[in-house]
């Protein structure tokens, strides 16, 4: 088995009056993700614990499996201890394709490989497709368990306060990550786990992060669950699955419960 995340960055937000009450993820056009959505389990995660700020190296220790709050070091110049390293937690060897400095150096700390894929900016401009072909060569060519994808470009169009290239990237990620990621496992006949959601929100009202409740969509190529015909923030609050901490949905996603 593999386990594929797709990290998008601040991809949740609120309903807009722009968009007939929906939000940016219900209003993009992510055919592949909604595909998907059907036969998906969908349900909310809090990936930021109180008393916390709402940053990335946070939430993304969270959807790795790591209660930020218990292990404040990691986040910090601190050296890591042998208990934080991602193998000995889970027994899967892992790795991740992101642009982000603050991401690239707590994965350092967990022993979680770090990959460069060309032409990946961490912006607007980023490589997408090029992020999708460096984590399939980490699954197949250096036979990695995991693999995260870290795409940035949906929080700095929330962060910019831009309704029209935040969609834009959520419809990026679906076109180019998503889909072809998807026809790619199948294509090789890899039975393989995959988790789509957002680190935390970004709403373009506010033009900065928030600590509210991110939707997910997982899915599992060896069986299919009642989902819904579209993946968004109120989609995934009505199927009634709920994490009040990341790392319980990661150790969900990774079988490990």
């Amino acid at each position: 088995m593999k386990y594929v995340v797709i990290i998008c960055d601040g991809m949740s937000d609120e309903p807009l009056e722009e968009l007939g009450g929906k939000t940016p993820l219900f209003a993009a056009k992510t055919s592949h993700t909604d595909t998907l959505a059907r036969v998906s389990e969908l349900g909310i995660v809090h990936t930021i614990p109180k008393g916390m700020d709402a940053s990335s190296d946070v939430a993304i220790l969270s959807v790795l499996g790591y209660n930020p709050s218990l292990i404040e070091n990691i986040l910090k110049d601190e050296p890591s201890e042998t208990s934080f390293d991602f193998y000995t937690n889970t027994g899967k060897k892992g790795a991740i394709v992101t642009a982000d400095d603050k991401i690239k150096a707590v994965a350092k700390k967990i022993n979680l490989s770090v990959i460069e894929a060309e032409g990946a900016t961490g912006d607007l401009s980023t490589n997408y497709a090029g992020k999708k072909d460096a984590a399939v060569k980490a699954l197949f060519d250096d036979d990695m368990d995991f693999v995260m994808i870290h795409v940035k470009a949906p929080g700095v169009a929330g962060e910019n306060k831009d309704l029209d290239k935040k969609i834009s990237a959520i419809e990026s990620l679906d076109a180019y990550i998503v889909g072809p990621l998807v026809e790619e496992m199948q294509g090789r006949d890899a039975e393989f786990r995959l988790l789509i959601m957002p680190d935390y929100p970004t709403p373009v009202r506010l033009g900065s992060n928030s600590k509210e409740a991110v939707p997910y969509l997982l899915y599992d190529s060896s069986m299919e669950e009642e989902g819904d015909p579209v993946f968004s923030e109120k989609t995934a609050l009505e199927k009634g699955f709920f994490y009040d901490e990341g790392y319980l949905l990661s150790n969900h996603f990774l079988e490990a419960e």
